[in-house]
């Protein structure tokens, strides 16, 4: 009898124990994904702006925060599926929203599952996938909604539900504050004559309240990250969890979301991991492409074959030499530019600007956004005021070459490619940047035929009054939105049929 006993204690000893070590050494992965929050947004950053974001500034305490952390294109499509997948757009295709994918990549659910991880998400997904994320309620999935809503109860269950298991966790708690329109949030926190305008944009009194609208919806991204940081202290997980915060791209304003200037492609990125990770600050070049293998190394994995490279060495503090430039990319109808940028300069290269669909859509004249509008606010000014007007003409008169100095210019807002002392390093940069167009086989050829329609459907509207800013993805759809669509197509489809019985 005894020896029974000894016996079913070795074979648990053998067997059972082993798969509970395992699960200890491979740390759990939290990611918090902000939507549309450009890194000037945070106090922690301390861009001279008015911000409140206690959270988030006691998280970048505790761990490695990024100086120069770059998503490849700044709308959200494509930034999460760089995230996700580990590759840029050229070699993805996925340029911008509307773009599929060319082929059924492998993602983050694919490669940490295959070490044993259970892979969810909570909130927005706006990513096309062959393999998804196991879902989990409670935070809201269409970013356009009024009144997005978020609790936590539904990402307790999931850690407890592969706690059980003995199973580490990767889970995505994917925000949609701060995307527009704004609603969420006090924005009397914010006074007007408080805020302090990016200098790249034309200060008045639409300008201020945007971005008093905005920051408030930030605090309330703030008070997320900081219930998720308080969940994992309770559950006693923060040792083994390496808690990453991303602000996905840049701000729904002018030279923010949907350009390639730093306030739409610059991100916070913060690393926290507790006796692993030492609070500082890295210069570091790194992108949203290195999350993926940076994960697969930290779990044991093999790098998989992907654009972006572990960044687990910077995260020990072994080097601040990680990638030698971002690589970036805008891709519109008719406007297309590539950039690369490194610790201390950008280049950004526009060959050809036949027309521009930022402007000819996302600032429609009779377009309700609230960036549209205060958009409107700056043509207005630029009318009598040369520094607008400049501020203007930065948006939509793009020369061949820009360089800018970002560390001394960080808003670049001084085009020194037509200086002749940089002369030599436009030329250098340049051929850097061919170089890696050729590498990742990238051309300017690549025009969504999406916004080539609309941009010539724009061109032939009439003046009516008729918005027509940037449509949901089917992804950020609300359930009732969704089953409107289906009932248009089902509509659509009848009348087809009809059309093809009176034909007979």
């Amino acid at each position: 009898m005894r020896f029974r006993h000894v016996l079913k204690a070795l074979i648990f000893t053998l067997i059972v124990l082993p798969s509970i070590v395992l699960a200890e050494e491979k740390p759990n992965f939290v990611i918090v994904l902000a939507d549309d929050v450009s890194w000037s947004s945070f106090g922690c950053v301390d861009a001279g702006l008015f911000t409140r974001t206690p959270n988030i500034d006691r998280l970048a305490a505790q761990g490695l925060r990024f100086e120069n952390f770059s998503c490849a294109g700044a709308q959200c499509s494509p930034t999460r599926h760089e995230l996700y997948t580990g590759l840029l757009p050229p070699t993805s295709g996925v340029f911008g929203n509307g773009y599929k994918p060319r082929e059924d990549y492998k993602n983050i659910v694919d490669y940490l599952g295959n070490l044993g991880y259970d892979v969810g998400l909570t909130g927005k997904t706006h990513f096309t996938t062959k393999t998804a994320f196991k879902k989990i309620p409670g935070f809201t999935v269409g970013a356009n909604e009024q009144a997005p809503t978020w609790e936590l109860s539904g990402v307790k269950q999931f850690i407890q539900t592969s706690q059980a298991a003995n199973t580490p966790f990767c889970l995505v708690v994917a925000s949609v504050h701060a995307h527009h329109p704004w609603t969420i949030g006090d924005a009397s926190n914010f006074p007007l004559n408080k805020i302090i305008v990016p200098p790249h944009m034309v200060d008045g009194p639409v300008t201020r309240q945007a971005l008093a609208t905005h920051a408030a919806e930030v605090e309330d991204l703030d008070n997320q990250v900081g219930a998720t940081m308080q969940l994992l202290d309770e559950m006693n997980l923060n040792d083994n969890t390496v808690l990453i915060f991303l602000s996905e791209q840049g701000t729904a304003m002018p030279n923010g979301k949907w350009s390639i200037y730093d306030y739409g492609t610059k991100a916070l990125c913060l690393v926290r991991w507790p006796g692993k990770i030492k609070p500082a600050v890295t210069d570091a070049v790194a992108m949203y492409c290195d999350i993926v293998p940076t994960l697969v190394d930290i779990a044991g994995g093999t790098t998989p074959p992907v654009d972006g490279r572990s960044l687990y060495p910077v995260l020990k503090g072994l080097t601040s030499d990680h990638r030698e430039h971002a690589y970036l990319v805008h891709q519109g109808s008719g406007y297309s530019q590539r950039a690369i940028r490194n610790k201390e300069f950008k280049l950004i290269w526009t060959p050809k600007q036949a027309n521009d669909y930022y402007l000819a859509v996302m600032m429609a004249p009779k377009s309700g956004k609230t960036f549209a509008k205060a958009w409107r606010e700056w043509q207005e000014k630029a009318e009598t005021d040369p520094d607008a007007r400049a501020k203007i003409d930065r948006v939509v008169k793009h020369p061949e070459f820009e360089l800018y100095n970002i560390k001394k210019d960080p808003w670049e807002l001084d085009n020194l490619a037509g200086n002749p002392e940089y002369t030599q390093k436009v030329g250098e940069m340049h051929a850097q940047l061919q170089a890696e167009m050729e590498r990742l086989d990238d051309t300017f050829s690549t025009v969504d035929p999406k916004d080539a329609k609309r941009a010539k459907k724009e061109k032939a509207k009439p003046a009516d009054g008729t918005d027509t800013t940037e449509k949901p993805e089917p992804s950020e759809l609300t359930d009732k939105q969704k089953k409107r669509e289906a009932r248009k197509k089902a509509r659509q489809k009848d009348k087809e049929e009809q059309a093809k019985r009176k034909k007979k």
